[in-house]
């Protein structure tokens, strides 16, 4: 499929093996940022970076299968092949890469395995609070375990064993983006989640954020920021930050930056 002639786009794109995938796109410049969105979450997620987005590159957004305008998933619907699914509607669509990925949560983990099979099509990355290991479900009681695995496999598909092997997949992938450019935002402010009691979110925080550091090693061009204004959702909390951050890595792919620990964030 050619791209198209305007440089929006609003459509469904069959990918093959008949599934189709709601995909839109705006802006002009290249590269094509590629936007990513967490756990049970679509386009939707992205109101609020996107068209600030398209003001300085081609950006798209998607519903994965099961979410929005897309057809449903396939039970069970790895990450690996969430990753497959987006470069194929990609493709498909004819925005072509090198592409800046930029991730949330579950996203990042999709992001990833895709830089694992594509490495040649990514030209730089942002994770967003990116899930480096799973949750500890050995320390929840049974009754969470079972209400979190009907949530995962209700939004995206996901069993427990699938869930899991989507982690121990990115841990034996060799993933790299060798000198490519790479931003880390971490949230600042603890969960707020029912389940929890405050000095619970604190230290779930505390984990979180200390398990995302060694997401700034697959790059040698890499930054990791914590934004203390934001929680878990980076993308509804701190926006503006995250365009801040696309525009960077944007930025850099397109001069060969090689310093992004520079990187100045907005104030809040």
């Amino acid at each position: 499929m050619p791209p198209p002639a305007s440089s929006l786009r609003f459509e469904r794109v069959d990918i093959g093996h008949g599934l189709a995938l709601h995909i839109q796109c705006e802006g002009r410049e290249h590269p094509v940022v590629v936007l990513e969105s967490g756990l049970g979450e679509g386009v939707e997620a992205w109101s609020r970076v996107q068209r600030h987005v398209a003001a300085f590159a081609r950006v798209c957004a998607y519903d994965r299968a099961g979410h929005g305008r897309s057809d449903p998933f396939r039970f069970p619907h790895s990450n690996r092949q969430m990753a497959r699914e987006l470069f194929a509607l990609l493709q498909t669509a004819g925005e072509r890469g090198p592409y800046v990925l930029v991730g949330h949560s579950m996203g990042g983990t999709n992001v990833q395995l895709l830089l694992d099979e594509h490495p040649e099509s990514v030209a730089g990355m942002v994770l967003l609070d990116s899930s480096p290991e799973p949750a500890p479900i050995e320390k929840m009681p049974p009754e969470l375990v079972a209400d979190f695995e009907r949530n995962i496999q209700r939004l995206e598909g996901l069993d427990l064993r699938t869930w899991r092997a989507g982690f121990e997949e990115l841990r034996a992938s060799k993933r790299s983006l060798g000198d490519k450019p790479l931003l880390v935002l971490v949230a600042g402010k603890p969960q707020r989640d029912p389940s929890f009691t405050p000095e619970q979110a604190r230290e779930f925080l505390a984990t979180r954020q200390r398990e995302q550091q060694p997401l700034a090693s697959l790059s040698s061009n890499a930054a990791l920021v914590t934004v203390p204004e934001s929680g878990h959702h980076l993308p509804r909390e701190a926006p503006e930050v995250v365009v801040q951050a696309v525009y960077a890595v944007v930025d850099a792919a397109r001069t060969g930056e090689k310093d992004l620990a520079k990187f100045s964030r907005p104030a809040p």
